[in-house]
């Protein structure tokens, strides 16, 4: 019970810890001292305040979090009264469902040998606890549930591979939080994205079919923010599906995105996405490409994407209303700046230079610990006074420039560049990736991508968030980064990781096409997979039951057995058959009663198989002359 709940102890309240390890320590004592088990209203009363503990804990009793949790103070409460064989059953089904409750948390690769452990020991305490007779040894225990397992082995891996995939999560339950855990927001106040780019927690990992595309067409389109309060930018969820208005230019990008659970329906993918394989995926009108349900769970997808094209040539009135609205009697002094270089720049794009001269030759930093901004005005506040901030202070102050200036502008927010792991050529994006940048649209172009960091800091675009940075701050993973051995290990075990996202995490039912594809199943139905699935699992148990038919089959008896059993054969056949509580002698003189005129014969053979079966002085060639006695007998 311990190796099972112990992945679990550390996302209980602490109350649920002690409590267990209290009645784990209990019941062990009971065991060793013969303590009677407490009485039965107190277990009552311990009970009900275990489950008004999980409400006033977790506010429910449903969800993954407080189902866990409730089990786990059941458990608690089934070891204060274990006595008979059947309360041990019990105990192991539960620990068993304590195991699967892990896997509704993300089953990283660490789970398998631990689950496999956990369901050797679990099965192990099980077939202990129900046997009648005095355990088995515990090294004869453990290699008969390893036998089991290992004969489960092929029926598992029938069942992965060919059992019908659904699309969307298997396991449908809400989290605690009902947000997401990591990952980007819908909305983006300064200091946001700063929290975020702290961890080092994987994103998406993306694999290329041909070109890699350089650093500065990195660009994962996440949350389009259209609406801006004069402090928080957020998203405008109206916007209608866009059919038209991608021009594509150049060549594409053709990638597989595989992408974290985030709890939000964002696909993240490289700008502007023209085809994709996600089912019921639709891309918004500002180009942001969007699952129909949150991303519940791992998710696999391919994308091609043209990294230059042109966008919305033609400005639709609502949505240059949109992205040029500031709310009113916020953030005054940037409105005026940036009205005054309107009076100087009639161009939009010599304004937008403008202002990107402005961050790149005046002290502005660029940081992970930017002074907090208190006032009404942040913007104002952090153009003019403090100088610092991250990247969505550049984005957010550059596109309250250009709105005030009259040019539609929008935030963007995602992720920008990614590690590339030479063990599999796959790219790493992490949270600390997190990025935010501006759009304009400019007549005769369509929307433009600016992003204001790279005038502060261009080595956060070409290079890397570390390389970006001043001296003495870090960003996660950087030690890993500078040593040389923990370097190649952090991308030997990323590489394992990406695998096991890709086969296992992200084997869904395209993955399963595509493998019954390469067995000339095309576009099979449930009934065509249930028909495979049913005959491999029965080939499968075939050779299972015939190799245990052979592995147990009885053994061969020896010359002798088989020599004298040849004799009663002949015997049988004449009307002398031997009774199953006869011996040998008492059979012989019974044969000789009934047979007269092969006494003799019956004699010396009975004689030649009892010496040969239980006289400890046969010679050598006793075996031969039986074999030549039967050979020549011939019953009168």
């Amino acid at each position: 019970l311990l190796i099972c709940v112990l992945p679990h102890l550390p996302r209980l309240p602490v109350w649920i810890s002690l409590l267990t390890a209290a009645c784990m320590g209990w019941r062990l004592a009971a065991a060793r001292y013969r303590w009677r088990p407490p009485s039965r209203g107190l277990r009552i009363v311990l009970a009900t305040g275990g489950f008004a503990g999980v409400i006033a804990s977790y506010g429910t009793v449903n969800g993954v979090e407080a189902g866990s949790a409730l089990l786990v103070v059941m458990m608690d409460m089934k070891l204060l009264e274990t006595w008979r064989r059947r309360d041990y059953q019990v105990l192991m089904f539960i620990a068993y469902f304590l195991l699967l409750s892990q896997l509704l948390y993300g089953p990283g690769i660490w789970t398998l040998p631990w689950m496999v452990f956990a369901v050797w020991v679990t099965t192990v305490s099980l077939m202990q606890s129900v046997r009648v007779a005095a355990p088995l040894p515990a090294a004869t225990a453990g290699q008969l549930v390893a036998r089991m397992l290992a004969f489960a082995l092929p029926i598992m891996l029938m069942l992965f591979l060919l059992f019908p995939r659904v699309p969307g999560p298997f396991w449908s339950m809400p989290t605690r939080s009902g947000g997401a855990s990591t990952g980007l927001s819908d909305e983006m106040s300064p200091g946001a994205i700063t929290a975020l780019s702290r961890s080092s927690a994987v994103a998406f990992r993306v694999s290329f079919e041909d070109r890699i595309p350089p650093p500065a067409q990195r660009y994962w389109r996440g949350p389009v923010l259209h609406h801006f309060d004069g402090t928080t930018w957020r998203e405008t969820r109206s916007l209608p599906q866009r059919v038209e208005g991608l021009l594509p230019e150049g060549q594409p990008v053709q990638y597989r995105v595989t992408l974290e659970p985030h709890d939000r329906p964002w696909l993240l993918a490289l700008d502007y996405p023209e085809f994709w394989t996600v089912p019921g995926a639709y891309r918004t009108r500002d180009y942001q490409l969007l699952n129909r349900h949150p991303v519940e769970q791992l998710k696999a997808y391919d994308v091609r994407s043209y990294p230059y094209a042109r966008t919305d040539l033609n400005l639709a009135p609502d949505v240059r209303h949109m992205d040029l609205r500031l709310p009113r009697d916020r953030n005054p002094e940037s409105i005026d700046y940036a009205r005054r270089l309107r009076t100087q720049h009639f161009d939009d794009r010599d304004l937008l230079n403008a202002v990107l001269t402005r961050f790149r030759e005046e002290p502005y930093v660029y940081t992970l610990q930017p002074p907090a901004l208190t006032g009404t005005d942040p913007v104002d506040e952090f153009l003019f006074d403090t100088r610092r901030g991250f990247c969505e202070h550049y984005a957010s102050a550059f596109t309250v420039l250009m709105r005030a200036a009259g040019i539609p502008a929008r935030v963007v927010t995602g992720y920008q560049g990614g590690e590339l792991n030479p063990i599999g050529r796959r790219m790493t994006v992490r949270q600390s990736d997190a990025h935010a940048w501006s759009e304009v649209w400019l007549a005769g172009e369509g929307w433009v991508r600016v992003d204001p960091t790279a005038a502060v800091a261009p080595e956060r675009i070409e290079l890397s968030l570390a390389d970006a940075l001043p001296d003495g701050e870090r960003v996660p993973g950087q030690f890993l980064r500078t040593v040389p051995g923990l370097e190649q290990l952090r991308q030997g075990w990323d590489a394992i990781d990406a695998a096991w996202n890709d086969w296992v995490l992200g084997y869904g039912p395209e993955r399963q096409l595509e493998l019954l594809r390469s067995f000339g199943f095309n576009n099979p139905d449930w009934r065509g997979l249930a028909l495979v699935l049913g005959i491999c699992v029965a080939l499968a148990l075939a050779g299972v039951t015939a190799w245990l038919a052979w592995r147990y089959r009885p053994p061969k008896p020896d010359e002798t057995v088989r020599l004298y059993g040849r004799f009663l054969g002949q015997l049988a056949r004449h009307g002398v058959r031997r009774h199953h509580w006869e011996g040998p002698v008492d059979f012989a003189d019974r044969a000789a009663r009934q047979r007269p005129d092969d006494a003799v014969a019956i004699d010396v053979i009975t004689k030649s198989y009892v010496r040969l079966r239980y006289a400890e002085d046969a010679g050598p060639g006793e075996l031969d002359r039986l074999r030549r006695l039967i050979k020549a007998y011939r019953p009168a």
